[in-house]
């Protein structure tokens, strides 16, 4: 037998209803539902307070069921996966933010340092690509960094209008270019994750 089935019947010998255990959990019936016919499973927190609530052991719960140790070993993963993802973006905006820096003359660096913030920015690029692909090889959705739309909407804009004013004020096009393209990118993104999430 497998998770799912464990589940239904450990919750049926004890004579409760879906609704009772998702009260019990404060979460959906539908969520109960969903674990019981194992179309998702629960993080590891619910499934040792599934454990308890049941009576069961973790040996038995997750016994012969490759789906769901298959499914807890990849937020394992996920979870190591997300600092290393992080870190590897912080140096690539450092690595933009001296590159604009140089580009304006706000800061002067040797061609040897040069050279060599080079090579790192490239190998950080590659490395945060690798990761980018192992994730997806594994099944990992990349969660969102910008959790809240209208943020990026927000932060788009402002870059747009910055990149726009800069160049009015300054005339140094680079800049006022690279400012107004990230924003114009952010609110891309922005257009089609909105156009793809009614899409789906």
């Amino acid at each position: 037998m497998k998770f799912g089935g464990r589940l239904k019947n450990a919750r049926i010998e004890l004579n409760l209803t879906q609704e009772q255990v998702a009260r019990d959990f404060f979460i959906t019936r539908q969520t109960i539902s969903s674990w019981e016919n194992e179309k998702t499973y629960p993080d590891i927190a619910n499934l040792i307070k599934l454990s308890d609530y049941y009576h069961i052991s973790l040996d038995i719960l997750l016994k012969e069921d490759s789906g769901m140790k298959e499914y807890l070993e990849k937020k394992s993963v996920e979870k190591s996966i997300r600092p290393i993802f992080i870190i590897l973006l912080i140096i690539d905006l450092l690595f933009l933010t001296l590159l604009i820096l140089k580009i304006v003359n706000v800061i002067q660096f040797s061609n040897d340092v040069v050279l060599i913030l080079n090579i790192f920015g490239i190998l950080n690029a590659i490395a945060l690509l690798q990761l980018s692909s192992f994730k997806m090889k594994m099944g990992i959705k990349n969660k969102k960094l910008i959790p809240n739309r209208n943020l990026s909407l927000s932060i788009g804009g402002i870059l747009l209008i910055a990149g726009m004013l800069f160049l009015l004020l300054t005339n140094h096009v680079l800049i006022s270019g690279i400012l107004s393209g990230m924003g114009f990118a952010i609110l891309v993104f922005y257009l089609f994750s909105k156009l793809n999430s009614k899409l789906s």
